[in-house]
């Protein structure tokens, strides 16, 4: 806008288009992936290629399960395993636990479970 109030003229070759953002690919499928709402929620397991014991020893997989330092959060944590363990006739191999800090809206402490099946 000018001094007037009034729009410059523009001439049809001075006018490019602009791209705020590389455009998506209609193809591939999104890499975020929702986490939570649990068992029975509607959630399709992920298949994978190689069989559960290839040797009958060793973990072939591995599930991550994180919690807030509540009572109740980590008694719904515990439970949520306990439920995946039942449903899925896991074999558990190891499992790992880490304090750890979750970045979202805000820095939470948080325990964080790796179960390798």
């Amino acid at each position: 806008m000018t001094e007037d109030n009034v729009p410059l003229p523009l001439e049809e070759e001075d006018l490019e288009p602009i791209s705020l953002a590389e455009p998506a690919d209609r193809g591939s499928s999104s890499k975020i992936h929702a986490f939570g709402g649990g068992l029975g929620a509607g959630t399709a397991a992920k298949e994978f290629n190689r069989p559960l014991n290839v040797t009958g020893v060793g973990a072939t997989r591995c599930r991550v399960f994180t919690s807030k330092f509540t009572v109740a959060s980590l008694d719904h944590m515990a439970d949520t395993i306990n439920e995946w363990l039942d449903a899925e006739q896991i074999e558990v191999k190891a499992v790992n636990s880490v304090n750890g800090v979750l970045e979202g809206k805000k820095a939470e402490p948080a325990l964080i479970v790796t179960v390798w099946y």
